[in-house]
C-alpha cells in the first residue's frame, strides 16, 4: 500500500441544460393515465405483421396505445364469449328434457307404488 489514495474513475457531469429539462408528458383527456399507479402484468404477444399493422392503425384512430387497444379487444371478446355461454346455458335450463335433464321424473315414474 503505497499511501496514495485509490484512483475511481468518475463519469462527467451531465451538461446543464440536460439537468434542466423537465420530464412533461401531456395528460391524457380526464388528466390521468389509465393503468399507470395500478398493479398490471406485462405480457409479449406474438402476430403477423399484417394483424399489428391494424392494431395500430386503430390505436392511432382512436387516439391510444397499442397495449389499450390490445386490452379493450380481449375484453371484448371475452365478454361476448361469457354472453354467449350463458345464454347456451339458460337454453338447456329451459327445456332440460331434449337433453336427457328429466331423468330424475323417468326414475321416479318407473318405481313401484308406495
Amino acid at each position: 500500500m503505497s499511501g496514495r489514495p485509490c484512483a475511481t474513475r468518475r463519469t462527467p457531469p451531465l451538461p446543464l441544460p440536460v439537468l434542466l429539462l423537465p420530464l412533461r408528458l401531456p395528460l391524457p383527456r380526464g388528466g390521468v393515465y389509465p393503468g399507470i399507479l395500478t398493479a398490471v402484468a406485462k405480457v409479449m404477444v406474438s402476430m403477423p405483421d399484417d394483424l399489428l399493422r391494424e392494431v395500430d392503425a386503430e390505436a392511432r384512430r382512436l387516439g391510444t396505445t397499442r397495449s389499450a387497444v390490445l386490452r379493450r379487444f380481449a375484453d371484448s371478446a371475452l365478454r361476448e364469449r361469457r354472453a354467449a355461454r350463458a345464454a347456451a346455458m339458460r337454453t338447456l335450463l329451459e327445456h332440460p328434457e331434449r337433453y336427457g335433464g328429466d331423468a330424475a321424473e323417468s326414475v321416479k315414474a318407473g318405481r313401484p307404488p308406495a
